[in-house]
């Protein structure tokens, strides 16, 4: 079947799988030597297990007559005619009683290493048999005990040999290694990087670069479209909730902080001024001829006029104050921060000040606001939020009732 080629002349995924796929199999087939090893290891094995058993019947025949005329020098000779080989480690050569008649041992057992001796325990942990009998009779008993020595050299040479593969195959498996992570892995791991800074930080500005590869970069197009789109998503829901956020927390005819601000910021300046040690005040303000400007030019008057004033409290506070509407006629600034009472009063100072000016309406009729404040300053006057609002509403309703009463004085004179 012939292969198709991308469309920019890239080579395509499976392309790069199949040469990858080709390399392992020859490492596999490589790695292979170890099995090798070992099966011939246990080959190796049995057949030494065979060639004791057959070692122990043979002597078993040729020390019959000296077990019958107890000579144990014939059967020493007898022995060594027969089981001096390197696969023999000893034999011993018991009498009917089982009693020790003769002990041999290869010549090079004394030389044998602590690995040799373990080996030997290991592979031959029992002895290869053989019953003596002379004329039906069992008249003594043959042990021939295994040497490893053969099988330690054939294992060392496979172990070099398999040492040498395996030094082969890692250095082949670091240069695959290091090519699937420059042409396949590093790209899927900028993608998993991208996808994870997107999902964590909300980095939705993150684009995957070319990789080279025809899947992995159509998959990143797709991929970076689909975060294009998303992108554009967040910035609407970003901004919707923007706007809905401040519509919760803000008049929507003077664009000043609402009551659920004003309690929110109150009880935050509270609990830095615990914090800090320091003061901050509450002017409390409510506009005198509000009822009549609204009777005398309508609603649409009386809405002006509130904008009016939330427009002249705005540019009078410092930066730093906050203003807020409670509702009605009703406002109310945040002075934070006071090193001294002069700051609150020259605060309500310039409020009255730019109350002082005539607005227009939109019937084209001029009105002035006439605004009532009062002042708390926290801890002095209240050392709670609610004690404090109280407090500056209590000194605003008597100023406005020494508006009312200087206004009577004024209208009787």
């Amino acid at each position: 079947m012939t292969r198709r080629a991308s469309p920019e002349g890239l080579p395509t995924l499976r392309q790069h799988l199949a040469q990858v796929h080709l390399r392992l199999i020859l490492f596999a087939v490589t790695l292979a030597a170890a099995s090798l090893l070992v099966s011939g290891v246990l080959v190796t094995r049995n057949y030494a297990q065979r060639n004791l058993d057959l070692i122990a019947n043979t002597v078993g025949y040729t020390v019959e007559p000296a077990i019958v005329f107890g000579d144990p020098q014939a059967a020493r000779e007898g022995i060594v005619s027969v089981a001096d080989v390197s696969t023999v480690d000893r034999v011993e050569l018991r009498d009917r009683a089982g009693k020790l008649f003769m002990e041999w041992s290869h010549p090079r057992a004394g030389l044998h290493s602590g690995l040799e001796r373990m080996t030997n325990k290991l592979l031959w942990a029992k002895p290869s048999i053989h019953a003596v009998r002379h004329s039906g009779e069992i008249i003594g008993e043959v042990r021939v005990y295994g040497n490893s020595e053969g099988i330690l050299r054939y294992a060392l040479s496979g172990a070099i040999i398999a040492l040498a593969c395996l030094g082969l195959t890692v250095m082949a498996t670091r240069i695959l290694a290091r090519r699937l992570q420059q042409e396949v892995i590093a790209p899927l791991s900028q993608l998993a990087e991208v996808s994870q800074s997107v999902r964590a930080e909300r980095a939705f500005h993150r684009r995957l670069p070319p990789s080279g590869i025809a899947e992995i970069d159509q998959f990143g197009r797709d991929f970076n479209a689909l975060l294009a789109e998303i992108e554009g998503w967040h910035q609407g829901l970003t901004s919707e909730n923007a706007e809905l956020a401040r519509r919760a927390t803000h008049d929507p005819l003077t664009g000043l902080g609402n009551r659920v601000l004003f309690e929110q910021t109150l009880a935050e300046a509270a609990a830095v001024s615990v914090r800090s040690g320091t003061s901050f005040a509450v002017v409390y303000l409510d506009a005198d001829n509000f009822k009549q400007i609204n009777d005398l030019h309508g609603h649409d008057g009386g809405d002006a006029a509130l904008a009016a004033m939330a427009e002249r409290l705005r540019t009078a506070i410092r930066q730093g104050d906050q203003a807020f509407r409670l509702g009605g006629d009703e406002f109310a600034v945040v002075v934070p921060a006071l090193t001294s009472p002069d700051q609150v009063e020259s605060v309500k100072s310039r409020i009255e000040q730019a109350m002082e000016r005539p607005f227009l309406l939109p019937n084209g009729a001029y009105a002035v606001a006439e605004l009532s404040a009062g002042i708390a300053v926290f801890p002095d006057d209240g050392k709670s939020p609610e004690a404090l609002l109280r407090r500056a509403d209590k000194e605003m309703y008597r100023e406005k009732t020494r508006r009312r009463a200087a206004s009577r004085g004024v209208s009787n004179a």
